[in-house]
Formats: structure tokens, sequence, C-alpha cells
């Protein structure tokens, strides 16, 4: 049983009770490659002491057949997602009901194929099935908390840890043993896959019956790596709490929002726009002065760029004026500084990767570990100050269309206060956010940086701002006073990353997917409406352990010293 291949009813089972789906269909494809291997080791070694006088025979073509039987419906349904997205969407909803019918099926024939056995089960081999089956859960367990695993990966490693195929254990025995003694060994392997369902049913109905109605449910989806949240069924109150209802996804771009728990004296004023109207319009405001500019480009002039990389390396590019960015520069040079340019340095300036180059310059090329200390300070800030933008652009589309949501204004980048920032005006009365809301916060903002998104750039007219943030009163009030600090005294600089559209000096780091490991440590009630959201978070390669991000974390909980924003108008 030690060497046999994990089971096709593990992934099952990791779907069912909430577990990581993408991690156990690699533990089960690895442990029938290693199967090739094992049992043939085991024959060899410990197989000959107990079958001295059988010749054991290695099920080599059932072992292929079982990893055929991963690899080939895993690259169908890859296919299917590639080509038939909506086809996909429906099959996804289905695979649920359709795992717990399968899992039924398999349980009954099983029992019904084998039942001239059950007469030779007695207390013994049951007690002994039973303390294989839960060692093996407990063992997988145990390791995945020794390592610091999230909860559904540790679900995950228990479940595949415990199951393992024991028709492969089975047709051994049968092709090894002449009768009766075949049937009498196989008594064993026949226990454990009885006994292997009960505690993860067990498990499941936990879930569904009795954790709920203590206000705890695990996640509905394994793919995203999200913690126990909170879960509130219809007619029960969370005390001292009142927090929001509901989450949806407003398009496509943002992240897949998740469920708060329930709404206690709440007032909530309905918006007079949606959040994807609201954006629609901003993204096509921005889209056609971004045309307008490129068109007062008459004709593309050349323009020379020397790049100073390490050991007084010395590269020079020529580029187009007003149009070739840092980031195309790199893409002349090679890909590892392209993945891990951070921001630009243009003429001693630092300089958006995507913001095109207006003149004849030296360029740097920043990395998030650079030698340079002051470098070190304007690379931090870069990335400090993108993250709570990034945070904005989350929080602003997480919310149900009743509850108005408005940004505010974030901080100056200040690295020594320990988190990144961004006030927001919410119409809630005495919102006391959960823990669980902020790892829901935490998981959409996570999903949202993985997309993959450019920081762009782009200088407007205060006028075409205003008519861009329109909608918010507060940026209103923010744009003709940034404007007259501006080189123009009527210039205003707006970044776009996916469909989210806000206002920020810049520079910012050049894409969302530098941005690693987060946590939304906090959300403090600024006043009656105002709450300040904050958040730690680590580049994407830098590592630590999970112990050192705790550090990081207690300190993020704490109030940012950051000025309080003075409140003028009603949004």
């Amino acid at each position: 049983m030690i060497t046999n291949p994990g089971g096709g009813g593990s992934n099952l089972w990791t779907y069912i009770l909430g577990g990581n789906l993408h991690l156990s269909v690699t533990m089960t494809f690895l442990s029938t490659l290693a199967a090739f291997a094992m049992m043939p080791f085991w024959t060899m070694t410990l197989g000959r002491l107990i079958f001295a006088e059988g010749h054991i025979v290695v099920p080599y073509r059932n072992i292929a057949t079982l990893a055929g039987g991963l690899v080939i419906p895993l690259m169908v349904g890859l296919l299917i997602r590639r080509l038939f997205p909506r086809v996909a969407d429906c099959l996804a909803k289905a695979l649920k009901p359709l795992a717990g019918i399968f899992i039924c099926v398999i349980v009954v024939f099983g029992i019904y194929a084998n039942l001239y056995m059950l007469q030779l089960l007695d207390t013994m081999v049951l007690l002994s099935a039973t303390c294989l089956v839960l060692l093996g859960y407990a063992f997988g367990g145990m390791a995945a908390a020794l390592m610091r695993q999230s909860w559904p990966d540790a679900l995950t490693i228990a479940v595949e840890t415990g199951i393992q195929n024991t028709g492969i254990a089975i047709f051994i025995l049968r092709v090894t043993l002449e009768q009766p003694e075949a049937d009498i060994n196989t008594v064993v392997p026949v226990a454990v896959a009885i006994m292997t369902p009960v505690p993860l049913f067990i498990l499941w109905v936990l879930q569904k019956c009795v954790l709920s109605r203590f206000g705890i449910c695990v996640v509905k989806n394994a793919e995203e790596k999200i913690c126990p949240v909170a879960c509130i069924e219809e007619g029960h109150q969370q005390h001292n709490s009142a927090s929001v209802e509901k989450l949806l996804p407003n398009n496509n771009d943002m992240p897949v929002n998740w469920q708060f728990s329930t709404l206690n004296n709440v007032t909530t004023v309905q918006p007079k726009i949606r959040i994807d109207e609201i954006r629609g319009r901003r993204v096509a405001i921005f889209d056609k002065e971004h045309k307008r500019q490129q068109a007062l480009i008459p004709r593309l002039e050349k323009i020379e760029v020397i790049y100073e990389g390490l050991n007084d390396e010395k590269i020079t590019l020529i580029m187009n004026k007003g149009v070739s960015t840092p980031y195309n520069c790199a893409q002349h040079i090679n890909e590892q500084l392209l993945k891990r340019s951070v921001v630009a340095e243009v003429n001693g300036e630092i300089w958006d990767m995507h913001r095109p180059i207006p003149t004849d310059c030296t360029l740097k090329l920043l990395h998030m570990k650079p030698e340079d200390l002051h470098q070190a300070t304007l690379v931090n800030k870069a990335f400090w100050r993108s993250c709570s933008f990034l945070l904005g652009a989350v929080v602003e589309g997480a919310f149900q269309d009743e509850i108005s949501v408005c940004l505010h204004s974030f901080p100056p980048a200040n690295v020594r206060s320990g988190s990144f920032v961004y006030d927001i005006q919410l119409n809630l009365n005495d919102w006391v956010p959960s823990q669980n809301d902020l790892r829901q916060i935490a998981a959409s903002f996570q999903k949202f940086v993985r997309q993959d998104h450019i920081f762009q750039r782009l200088d407007v007219d205060s006028s075409v701002a205003l008519k861009m943030f329109e909608d918010n009163a507060f940026k209103t009030e923010q744009i003709p006073h940034i404007a007259t600090k501006s080189s123009t005294g009527r210039s205003i600089t707006v970044y776009r990353v996916g469909d989210h559209i806000d206002i920020s000096r810049g520079p910012m780091i050049a894409s969302s997917s530098l941005v690693g490991r987060c946590s939304i440590a906090a959300i403090h009630k600024l006043n009656s409406k105002l709450y300040r959201f904050q958040g730690v978070a680590l580049p994407s390669e830098i590592h630590i352990n999970h112990f050192a991000f705790g550090i990081l974390e207690s300190r993020a909980r704490k109030l940012n010293p950051a000025r309080t924003p003075e409140l003028k108008s009603n949004s």
C-alpha cells in the first residue's frame, strides 16, 4: 500500500472539501511516476521477505494507464478552457455534484463487487485498516502544518497522503498468490478502500452542517488558495461586527470577490452609476486622450539612449523619440534584465518603465535589490506607492452596487511606516471588519496582481482629469490644487492598471506581477465614513519565512501615522 500511487479519488475529495486541486493532481501524477521505481524497489527488498515463495508481478501497464488517465483528461480540459471558455464555465459548475455522484457510485459498486469478502472481515482487520487510513491523513496534515502551508494546501497534502490506489495492491495480490490465499490477503486493501472515504465524509458533514452554524465555512474555490472565511447563514448575526454582505466581481479584469459577513445597522445609498460603468467611461476618456497625444507626433525621430549597466557596461541604443520606453530598451538588451527591472533612471531622474523617453539620455534599469542606498530608497517608494494604487483598484471594485465606495487618496509612500495605505469612504456605519474580511480582500489583491497588469502613465490637462473623475467629489477637489504644482500649472498625471484609473505623481513599478506575497493587515475607521485600508507586501523576487512575515504583518496593523485627510465634500 505504501508504494502505491495516489488514487484518482483523492482529486475528487480535494475538490469537494475545498482543497488545492492543482496541487492534488500534481501530487497524484508525481506519485504515479514514482511508483515505476518504488514498486520494483519494494519487491527486491521487503517483498522478498513477505512473499518468499511467490513471484511478484509489478503492474506497469496499470500504472501507465493511471498516468495516462490523469494527463489526457487534463489536456482535454485545458483545450476546452482555451477554445470554449463558456462551455468550461458550465462544466465547472457541474463538477462538484458530478464528483459526489461518482464517489457514491465507486463506493456502492466497490462494495457490491467485493461483497463476498465482507464475510472475511473481522474487527482486527477493520481496526488496522482504519488506523492505516487515519495515520496517512495525520502524517500528511502534520507535515504540511510543520511546513506552514495554508489550509487548502495542508488539506490537499493530507488527502493525497491518506488515499492510495488500492486497486493496484489488489491486482498484485491476485496475480502473485494462489487461491484461497489471494482472497484472504486481498481483504486488507479492500478494508482500506472501504474505510478511506469515511473520515473525509465526516469532515464534509462537519463543513456543511456543523461549522456553518457557528459562522465558519471553508472556501468554495480550491484554486484561489484562500483561508477559511466567515460565512453567516440567513437569519444569523455576527456579534460586534457589521460587515459587507456580499462582494461581487464587476468585470473580467478585476479579481473574483468573496462573501463578507452580514450587514447590521448599515446605511446604504444607491450610487447613480455602477462602478463598471464609471470605469468604462474613464477608460474611454483615457484612450481618446492617449490617441490624441500620439497623433501630435508628426513623424518618428531617432534618439540615442546610452544604457549603463553593471561593471561599467555601456550599450548604445537608437530608439524612437517620444515613443520608445525604458521597457522597450530592456527588450533590446536581454530577457533577464527585462523581467527584473522595476523602474528606470533617465538622466538621473526616476522614471516609469512604460513612460516614453523624450530626448537623448543615459539610462539605468533598477531592480528590487540595488546596491546603491539612494536607488534602493527610490525603488522601495515606487513599490510602496504602486501597492497603494493597486489596493484602491481592488477595494473600489469589491463591493456590491448598493455600497457606495469613493476613493479619497493615498499618502506619500513611507516605507518606515510599515504599511501601504489607501483612505476610502464607505457609506457603512459601525463596520468592524473581521480577520476573515481582511483575508478575502488580500486574496482578491493577490489574484489581481497575478494578472500582470502594466502601469500605463499619461499626463493630461486638468480639464480632462476633471471630466474623467467628475463622479468623485474628492478627486475633483484635489485636481486643481495638484495641477498648480505641476511644471505647466495645468497638468495632472494619471495611471491606468487594467480598467482602473487613478491620480498619482508616480513613478510606479513596471507591472503588478512584481508584487509577491501580500497581506491586508488592518482597516482603521478615521471618522464617520472614512476608512484607512492598510497592507504589507513583498516584491515577487524576495522571499522570507512565515515567522518573519508575521512580524511585518503585526507592525502593519498599527494605525499608519500619515495625515488624516479633511473631508470637505460628500460623495
